[in-house]
């Protein structure tokens, strides 16, 4: 990933503490089009599309994430450490 994608990738991780493995093939798409975002300033409408389509998935827009169960950190993944 370049230094923008890791850049997206911790400012996602610390905006959604509930993800875990299981979204990192989602969250790597969003840091690849936040990244994007970030340098090109004529990003067309789809690519733009896509990205809000995503952040949706992962719960990260207020409507979105009254949807999501943060649970209670019982069931610990030993992957979430990278997320």
């Amino acid at each position: 990933m370049t230094k923008q994608q890791v850049a997206v990738w911790k400012e996602q991780v610390e905006n959604m503490p509930w993800l875990h493995a299981g979204h990192r093939l989602l969250l790597r798409q969003v840091c690849i089009l936040g990244a994007r975002m970030e340098t090109d300033p004529e990003m067309g409408v789809s690519a733009m599309q896509a990205l809000g389509s995503l952040l949706s998935k992962l719960g990260a827009t207020p409507v979105d994430e009254t949807k999501v169960h943060h649970g209670n950190g019982e069931d610990e993944d030993p992957d979430d450490k990278h997320f």
